[in-house]
């Protein structure tokens, strides 16, 4: 199923009078209708997970229920840990959608390397669609930065 999550909010414009020399002019309003689609049905990449998370192709879940650990990186992690990462020893790894948007705007060369970790079937680092997923996505809060 599909749900919806609504943000309304006024937007002043600069379109409306001539504003002569001083650059004023009234300005209009406009009302900013975003809407952001949450499913329950997100594929979570795990072999026993319920059926309506396993998505509709067995070949693509990288978890078949023998892992010991499923790690779940923050950002911090993605941006100052990456040579843990890469280590031959790290595999099943969860990484948010999130995570990898903050990764992209603080460190491109990070979020390359991280792509191709994700890339690498060996690896088994999965990224879950947070956003998107209704028991997981969070609104963000009037002040809360990114990292919050």
């Amino acid at each position: 199923a599909m749900y919806r999550a609504n943000k309304v909010f006024v937007k002043r414009t600069k379109s409306g009078g001539g504003g002569g020399a001083r650059g004023g002019g009234g300005g209009g309003v406009t009302k900013v209708r975003r809407e952001h689609y949450l499913r329950d049905d997100v594929f979570c990449g795990h072999a026993s997970a319920d059926v309506r998370y396993r998505g509709p192709d067995a070949s693509a879940v990288v978890f078949a229920g023998n892992e010991h650990v499923i790690a779940i990186i923050d950002s911090n992690v993605a941006l100052h840990q990456m040579d843990a990462l890469a280590h031959a020893e790290v595999r099943d790894v969860v990484i948010c959608s999130t995570v990898m948007e903050e990764t992209r705007a603080k460190s491109k060369s990070a979020y390359e390397r991280l792509r191709g970790l994700c890339a690498d079937r060996t690896k088994r680092f999965f990224v879950f669609s947070n956003e998107h997923h209704k028991e997981t996505y969070v609104e963000a809060c009037a002040g809360e930065s990114v990292n919050d």
